[in-house]
């Protein structure tokens, strides 16, 4: 990420620099488009590492050995180690006003199958609140008062 934040880097910055050094903070902005390019090139040509895509639906267990996943196409990856990243997908949920469905972000796919799965292998499934604070449109306001 590093290499490749140098790459694709337009800005970069040290945060809290005048407070001491143990709250200092490096942040690089990129740009989004180079930066998705070039690490998937990176990747694509790392040595020994062959990358497939799909939406992880099932973790595959044999006695107390995970053994692969199974994707939503039924496709099966078999594999000695299995990282799961889950992000904020699982059993993701939209708010909007009073309604929620299931989605993930910007019309993404809600992990369901895999937070079923992991459920079903007596994992705990938990919510965390990451949601946006509500927006107030300041034409409506009356600064005023």
């Amino acid at each position: 990420m590093a290499k490749i934040i140098d790459m694709t880097g337009i800005q970069f910055r040290i945060l809290n620099q005048s407070k001491g050094p143990a709250v200092h903070g490096t942040r690089a902005q990129a740009d989004k488009q180079r930066y998705r390019l070039a690490m998937k090139q990176s990747i694509e040509q790392q040595a020994l590492l062959s990358v497939q895509q799909g939406i992880a639906e099932k973790i595959l267990v044999e006695g107390k050995t995970i053994t692969g996943i199974e994707t939503n196409l039924g496709l099966t990856y078999l594999a000695s180690a299995v990282i799961i990243t889950t992000g904020t997908f699982l059993k993701g949920l939209i708010h909007i006003g009073l309604s929620n469905f299931p989605s993930g972000r910007a019309g993404e796919f809600p992990s369901t199958g895999l937070s079923n799965c992991l459920r079903d292998l007596e994992f705990e499934i938990g919510r965390l609140k990451t949601g946006t604070p509500a927006r107030l449109n300041g034409k409506t306001i009356n600064f005023k008062k």
